[in-house]
């Protein structure tokens, strides 16, 4: 099962992709993120919430600055290695964000990360409109 999702996102693709891979990107219910976005550079994300705290990690197979990304997935080292890939592309009113999340072999964490995504995404876009406000 693969998640396939475009977004319309109102900032250049320099910031979002800028955004995408800084550590101080934390978008709720992340509390921390170390990343080295290049190629067989890791990230680990920590996630804390009501009742759980987590670890996604993985390694960066595919980094063209600015324009797309190709990485490991994984919680809490589970096993269950999934692959992100992410363009960015311009538009007139900003970016065209192409997601594709894929490998899923389980109904119930497919289902989660298909509507993570989109929490994420949102809680990206007021990040962003956030940190721009305070420049």
């Amino acid at each position: 099962m693969d998640i396939e999702k475009t977004f319309e996102i109102p900032f250049a693709p320099g910031e979002v992709y800028a955004a995408w891979v800084s550590p101080d990107t934390v978008i709720p219910p992340a509390s921390a993120m170390d990343i080295d976005p290049v190629v067989g550079g890791r990230y680990r994300l920590t996630a804390r919430g009501d009742g759980f705290e987590a670890q996604n990690e993985g390694e960066f197979l595919e980094v063209e600055d600015g324009r797309h990304l190709r990485y490991t997935w994984e919680w809490n080292k589970d096993g269950r290695v999934t692959e992100v890939e992410v363009d960015f592309e311009p538009t007139d009113s900003g970016t065209r964000l192409t997601l594709a999340h894929r490998g899923f072999d389980d109904q119930a964490s497919f289902d989660n990360h298909d509507s993570g995504w989109d929490s994420y995404l949102k809680g990206l876009v007021e990040f962003m409109g956030t940190a721009g406000a305070s420049r």
